[in-house]
């Protein structure tokens, strides 16, 4: 019987509703009808709905009986059963506006076909979609006629942008409109990135790219505003490539530079000075807000006549007390300092009017700005103040209290509690709460007890500055401190044994294991054991360390998401121990479903594996393509491909390395 039911499910002669009850029989009968030209469109439809099975699907499409609606949608996942499809080839002779009517999807996928019609891609080309004309630009079968149509269409259009011409640039560049080019190509495929978008910038990974060291400084212009912004604020960054990058910002992408948010704490000094020459305000505030401007730059701002400046001069927790005095004393605002008497009575006057107007920004601003300026002034705040200033959570008050050098303990234990980090935070926030505990850790009447507990903060910033604190109370004969600090050397002498620098490293405190994690000294086994370190700090100390193995920095460079910069110094060690284990991790990260900056980066450095470059061979981006055949680690067949590419200068380039094999 069973049998039979399948000879029934294929053969063209059996009735529609004997195939409708076999496609609800069972799935082995569902796999036949689709096949079955017979079958109407009812069934089809019921079957498209009830069995997500890619060979069902295939067979779908390929029925003339499916809907055209039907073979749009799954057209899709099968463009070549799609195209061959009688009722699709019915319907595009009919309707000659069918492709810019279809997904884009489905017209995309169509056209990378390597046999598609040339009259659907004439069709396709109406569609007038960047992406489209991108894939058109770069066909193999893409006749003359029709890329100069495609050219014009764009220099006449008045909605042309980046994104148009450079699919012009790009379709001027096929072989069938431009011919084949024996000089100068690598000149002009790098005057054609400099002058075109072709890629999608991916500014995180970007940084991950430089990090690592493997970044073409041909590429660096054509990174994202963000990347630049960050590129200027590392340290390690050569200055004349901070200068390069800071001549090609413009003034609208220097207003909003990001080394005004907070963590930018290795700026260069001279690239500080030099962005606070152009008078845009939000550019002199972002340098007046970085930790690493000179005090004679901060000084400078200081008597500018703006409320921002002088709000990011005032939460920099670098400014010293004579800038911060000379910050109030030019404020001609109230209130004026006569007496302690008076500043006492004016303090008290101004908490209880901010308390009054605190769920009021506009009208609670200038309570606060006097209260902050009467901290700061007074050389003794009142018992009673004290008391006042213990319900306030205000972060500019909690500011100037943190600087306050005759606190109390119970201010110091409000100003910790206030000052703790939330997963919620937003970057401003987090910034602000660890300029706090700076202050406080810097603040010479801080209890011993909390400063121990700031030598567990998330920022290295934070436990330096305690530490040095520490350092200062050493006088006071606390067994405590003695022993922290005599562990502290320990853990930073190069000669200390390496089971004394394990013993450490077992201590959760975040100072003396980065000390541990930074000594040259200690073992691999031990620079393993602190990858399980939770601070970020610790983490990239580890990778830098000569002494780590390759097993610890594969294990670091695959670190979950949301740690790219552990990753790229892992990856950055892994290149000089073990170049392939490195090729592989860049591959996995620089991963994605289009052409981007990083994915372009990495194809053109000579350390992508072999299969990362046959994968990415038949890009739908020519300059993709062009990295991928002057790649000396490409595969001899492939580059051979590459010699028959559409694009003139890819098929330039892999005809010269051909020459080589």
């Amino acid at each position: 019987m069973i049998n039979s039911f399948i000879e029934q499910a294929a053969d063209a002669n059996t009735h529609s509703d004997a195939l409708h009850k076999l496609a609800l029989k069972s799935t082995k009968f569902r796999y036949l009808v689709p096949n079955n030209y017979a079958t109407p469109t009812q069934t089809l439809l019921v079957l498209s709905i009830l069995m997500y099975k890619i060979e069902i699907y295939r067979s779908l499409i390929a029925n003339p009986n499916t809907p055209i609606v039907k073979l749009i949608v799954l057209g899709a996942y099968f463009p070549y059963e799609l195209i061959n499809n009688p009722t699709f080839r019915l319907f595009a002779q009919k309707n000659p506006r069918l492709f810019q009517q279809m997904p884009i999807q489905t017209v995309k996928n169509i056209l990378l076909l390597d046999d598609i019609p040339l009259e659907y891609m004439k069709m396709a080309a109406l569609c007038n979609h960047v992406e489209i004309l991108n894939i058109i630009a770069n066909h193999s079968k893409a006749p003359k006629s029709l890329l100069l149509q495609i050219i014009n269409q764009i220099k006449m259009s008045e909605s042309a942008n980046i994104a148009l011409d450079s699919i012009a640039y790009v379709a001027s560049q096929n072989v069938q409109v431009a011919g084949e080019i024996t000089e100068g190509w690598n000149k002009e495929v790098w005057q054609a990135i400099k002058k075109y978008t072709f890629l999608h910038p991916n500014k995180e990974k970007e940084i991950f790219m430089y990090d690592v060291g493997i970044l073409d400084k041909r590429m660096l212009l054509k990174l994202s505003d963000y990347t630049h912004l960050k590129i200027i604020a590392k340290s390690e960054t050569p200055l004349e490539i901070a200068e390069l990058v800071l001549d090609a910002l413009s003034p609208e992408i220097r207003a909003a530079i990001d080394l005004s948010q907070p963590g930018y704490l290795d700026t260069h000094a001279n690239t500080l000075i030099e962005l606070a020459n152009p008078k845009i305000i939000k550019i002199l505030t972002a340098v007046a807000s970085n930790p690493n401007s000179p005090l004679f730059v901060l000084e400078k701002l200081a008597l500018i006549d703006c409320s921002e400046i002088k709000k990011a001069i005032y939460r920099n927790y670098n400014t010293s007390e004579f800038i911060l005095k000379k910050l109030f004393t030019t404020d001609d605002s109230k209130p004026t300092l006569s007496s302690p008497q008076s500043a006492r009575t004016s303090m008290l006057f101004y908490i209880k009017r901010y308390h009054l107007f605190k769920y009021s920004p506009h009208l609670s601003s200038s309570y606060i700005n006097s209260i902050c300026k009467l901290l700061l002034l007074s050389d003794n705040i009142d018992y009673n103040v004290y008391q006042e200033l213990a319900s306030i959570d205000n972060f500019d008050i909690l500011i100037a209290l943190a600087r306050q050098p005759k606190n109390l303990a119970y201010i110091f234990k409000h100003l910790y509690v206030q000052s703790q980090y939330h997963q919620s935070d937003s970057s401003l926030i987090n910034y602000i709460k660890k300029t706090i505990r700076i202050l406080i850790a810097k603040n010479p009447q801080i209890p011993i007890n909390i400063l121990f507990n700031l030598l567990e903060d998330e920022h290295y910033q934070v436990c330096i500055e305690a530490i040095t604190n520490l350092k200062n109370k050493s006088t006071s004969n606390n067994q405590q401190i003695t022993d922290f600090l005599s562990t502290w050397e320990c853990a930073n002498n190069p000669a200390t044994p390496q089971d004394v620098l394990s013993n450490i490293a077992y201590n959760s405190n975040v100072a003396l294991c980065l000390a541990v994690a930074n000594n040259p000294r200690t073992s691999s086994q031990t620079l393993h054991e602190l990858t399980f370190h939770t601070n970020k700090n610790v983490l990239i100390a580890v990778s830098k360390n000569p002494n780590t193995s390759v097993k610890t920095l594969l294990a670091l460079s695959k670190k979950s998401k949301g740690s790219l910069g552990i990753r790229a110094h892992a990856v950055k060690a892994l290149i000089q121990k073990d170049p392939d284990s490195s090729g592989a991790v860049l591959a996995e990260v620089a991963s994605s479903d289009k052409p981007t900056s990083t994915r372009f980066i990495l194809l053109l450095h000579p350390i992508t594996p072999p299969e990362f470059l046959v994968q990415h061979a038949d890009s739908i981006c020519w300059i993709e393509r062009y990295a991928v055949a002057q790649n000396n680690s490409t595969p001899a067949h492939v580059i051979s491909k590459l010699a028959t590419d559409a694009n003139r200068l890819v098929r330039a380039v892999a005809l010269e390395r051909l020459q080589t094999f």
